[in-house]
Formats: C-alpha cells, structure tokens, sequence
C-alpha cells in the first residue's frame, strides 16, 4: 500500500521506535564529520619538545613503541578518579575557548548571505564551535513520523563554514623584524588575531629582544607559539626567510593574507528537528578521541524525535566532554514545567554512548568532566501576559527571573541540580513575529494563540574549570526565537609525555638493573 506521499508505509515508522521493539542498539559512530587527513598534517607540537622526546627514547628501550600503546599497556595507564597520584604527576592542564551556539529556526530555511559572524562572536575565535538548533525542519507529521528530512542541513553547514572560515583582507601586510629598536607593546587587540597571542607576546617580547634572536613588530605584533602550552618559538621575518614563515603560517591553522584560523567541521547529526555540529580548529583535531553520539526521542509517544536531545561525547586531550543539544516539550499550561523537567530525567536516564570495544562500560551524561546542555528548552515565565510585557519594557530582567521556571527549578533543585546558568541581562527571546522586532500579541491578531515572552532559550553548564566568559543573543529575524551563544574557556587536562615518557624509562631501568650498572661503568671507564 501506497501512502499520499508515494512512498512506502513503512516509511512513516520512525527509526528510533522500530529499534527499540527490534532491540537493535544505535550505531556508535553514526555522525557525520569532515575527511582530515591528521596523519600527513604537519604537527603543531614545538620542534624543541619533539627533539627532546626523540633524545629520550633513542636511549629507552621502549623506543619502538609509541607513546599511545606505552601508555595503554603501562601500569601508569590514566583511570579518572581512581589515581589522583597520577593526575598529579602526569597532568597538565590547558585553557580551551568553547563557543556554544543554540537557535531555533521554526523550520525556515536561510539565505545563502546569512550573516552569523555576531551571533558565534568570530571576531575573538574559539577553539571549539558547538552549534545546536531546533526545529531545523517544520515539526509536521510528515517529517516527524515519516523518512527525515536533511536537506536543510547542507545550507546551514554552509553558512557555518564560510562564517568560521571567512578571509579577512588586512589592512598591511603582516610584518615582522629580528631586533626591533625599542620594546613595544601590543595590548591592543588587534582584529583577526587571537587575543592570547598578543598578551603573549607583551611578556616576551622584552625578553626576546635582549636575546638578539628574534624580534616583536610594533605595527602588527604577530606572534607564533611554538606549541600548544604558550611556549615561544620566535618571531618570523618575511624578509630573511619568507618561505619558512609561509610554511610557519600554514602550520598553525593560518593563511597567507588571511587573520582567521582554519576549522573542520568533527560531528554533525540530525534527529527530525534537533540538529547538532561541531567544529574545532584543524590541528587540535588530532587530540580527539572516542567521539560518539547518542539521540533521544522524547516525543509523540514518548520517543519520537519531534522533542528530544542529539549529544556528542568526546576525548579532548584527556579530559571527556559532553555537549547536548536539546529541545523540551511546549507549553505554558500549568504543570508544563514538570512535563520539561521529566523530559530532562528522561534523556539524562536514557543516553549512553556505548563503548565499542566493551558495551557494558557505556558512558553517560553525568560521567563526563564537562558538560554542556543547550537548546529551546521552553521554560516560560509565570506570570500574566500584561505584566511580562510591562517589565520586559522596562528592562527589569532581575524581577522577570525570579518568575522564570527554569531559574525556580534550578534554585529549587527540581531538575539540573548543581547545574549553572550565568547571568541574563537580555530580553526573552521568544516569541517574535517573523521578520521583526516585535513579540507575537504586541499588536492582536484574529486567531492568533496568545504567546507571552519568555527566554525559551538556553545554555546551561556542569563541571570543574569552567568559566562563562559571554552570554548574550543576537538579533537576527530569520526565526520566532532569537539565537542565544556563550563563549566559556575551559580547563582540560593534558598528558604530560616527556613526564610520562621518563617515568616509564626509570621503571623499565629498575627491570633490568644489569643494563644500568654495566652503563654506570662504561661511564666511569
């Protein structure tokens, strides 16, 4: 039997309900991501370091071993929580720049100039984008019941691409000189360059001077670390070595003429409207690892896609993140916010990203060190229409959330105990009318369903060494929702190798003590 829509009446079964009654388990690596070719990229890591670790297993006996299988089948083998001793010992700990991006787009597609540079705040580049939105496909029975629809998808990856890839001529060409005159400072920021750089190079630069090795441009304080833990290789001269500053450039993510680092997009995943990317620098794509998804319907019939959460698991140095996107039933009915809060528990109970070496040690939400959750989650403002609309006029946001259910809900302990929001000091961003700047009911239409404002919209954060540095909207009119981004930095921890790698040449000396003592007499010899 046909159905309207020509296609088979299986079709209209969605996916997540026949798995359950079949008991087949999702697939783990079911995403979408951009071919990187990591093993030929040029490493980013210091050449020093790398000398260093070269010296060191030259003289180990591990030496034709790599570091990856040493640390597997080591005794010292990283396990959370069991081994603070080896946290101590072992561990550093790097500050990444996350940018999270949630949007609802009432199933609208964009124009192909959409500009979003604003709303992902491009101009002060992240480490990390996480970009979630919601109802990327109109929530009708076709699409919520039937074969899902993707064909936005490649439209808004576009969009993104372009975003965080976007040229920006210079205004001169950069420069940099050995020796300058004077010391000089570059505490201004300069645009397209990342900020860390330049308050970098403001310690250095003196120190680098009196070394006559190399030197600090004044006009454009270009600057390029060595690696990843801020360590100074020097600064580049166009004039006596061109090639070698173009390959420098190229090797950090950067292009001639160009002050925008380079991104590849790592997951992509769609469930009906509930749609989730992330995109990281090029050269930290290599420190991920163990990357995985996990959809949760918690819709029509308690599991299917129209209300939900798409997250993203994954290794970044050795530190597991958790990002979640999610969209929560609707509503502003009296015990709508229980139903939200069930929603939560629901997801929390039902995500797991298996493991597929070893399914019985599936990790969950909560297993992770950092976790993000983001998305229209549809809390509203208990209040009257009349009374909303008088203070959002007035710019009282303090006396607004202190009727805002999900702020209740979190001082309450309902639901995302021990969750935090940071401060909101924006208008609601729902519900707008379409292409304006007004609230849906500012002007009353026939028919129209009563829509009080309400801030639908948020991002919420769990975990140790994260610090929210922006929260704010944007003002783009495409939607009934205004998109909402926070710019977070955040603490992972990073294996120490050359810690690790001389741990490991110690206990293998104290296994073959005869090799160490005949080395103790050819030296005295």
């Amino acid at each position: 039997m046909k159905t309207r829509r020509g296609k088979p009446s299986e079709a209209f079964w969605p996916s997540i309900v026949m798995k359950k009654w079949l008991n087949i388990k999702p697939k783990v690596y079911d995403f979408s991501e951009d071919e990187v070719e990591t093993e030929t990229e040029t490493e980013s890591e210091d050449d020093d370091s790398r000398l260093h670790a070269d010296e060191e297993q030259n003289h180990s006996p591990l030496r034709n071993q790599d570091c990856s299988s040493q640390i597997s089948d080591s005794p010292l083998k990283h396990r959370r929580g069991k081994s603070e001793t080896l946290r101590i010992q072992y561990m550093n700990t790097k500050d990444v720049r996350v940018t999270i991006g949630t949007w609802n787009v009432a199933g609208r597609l964009p124009c192909d100039d959409l500009q979003i540079d604003d709303w992902l705040r491009t101009e002060e580049p992240a480490d990390i984008y996480v970009i979630g939105f919601q109802e990327v496909v109109p929530l009708n029975a076709g699409n919520v019941l039937g074969a899902e629809d993707n064909r936005p998808i490649p439209k808004w990856e576009a969009i993104i691409r372009r975003t965080l890839n976007k040229s920006l001529e210079p205004e001169s060409k950069y420069r940099c000189y050995s020796a300058p005159p004077s010391p000089c400072s570059v505490a201004d920021e300069i645009p397209g360059l990342p900020l860390e750089y330049l308050e970098y190079a403001n310690e250095v630069g003196q120190n680098l001077q009196h070394k006559g090795i190399y030197g600090l441009d004044c006009e454009t304080g270009l600057v390029w670390p060595e690696d990843e833990n801020q360590q100074v290789v020097g600064f580049f001269s166009e004039v006596s070595d061109d090639s070698f500053l173009e390959a420098a450039i190229e090797e950090d993510g950067y292009d001639r003429g160009m002050s925008r680092p380079k991104y590849v997009r790592i997951v992509s995943k769609q469930m009906v409207g509930i749609y989730i990317s992330v995109w990281m620098r090029k050269r930290m794509r290599k420190h991920v690892s163990n990357l995985k998804v996990s959809p949760v319907g918690v819709g029509l019939m308690g599991y299917l896609g129209n209300k939900g959460s798409v997250s993203v698991s994954m290794n970044l140095f050795q530190s597991r993140l958790c990002f979640v996107c999610s969209h929560l039933t609707s509503g502003h009915k009296d015990g709508a916010e229980q139903r939200r809060n069930s929603d939560v528990y629901e997801i929390i109970r039902r995500t797991r990203f298996s493991s597929v070496l070893n399914t019985d040690q599936s990790q969950t939400i909560p297993s992770h060190d950092q976790i993000f959750w983001f998305g229209d989650l549809n809390y509203r403002l208990n209040m009257s229409d009349a009374k909303v609309r008088k203070l959002v006029a007035l710019k009282r946001w303090d006396e607004l959330l202190n009727n805002d259910q999900l702020h209740n809900e979190l001082r309450s302990g309902h639901v995302f105990d021990g969750w935090e929001e940071g401060i909101i000091d924006f208008p609601p961003t729902y519900k707008y009318e379409i292409d304006s700047d007004r609230y849906v009911g500012e002007i009353p239409k026939e028919g129209e369903k009563k829509r009080s404002p309400a801030w639908c919209d948020r991002i919420l954060w769990s975990g140790i060494g994260i610090k929210q540095l922006r929260y704010q909207r944007e003002e783009i009119r495409l939607s009934d929702h205004r998109p909402v981004s926070s710019m977070f930095l955040v603490e992972v921890e990073v294996l120490d190798h050359r810690k690790l790698q001389r741990a490991l040449n110690v206990n293998t000396a104290a296994v073959h003590p005869e090799i160490f003592f005949d080395e103790i007499e050819d030296l005295e010899l």
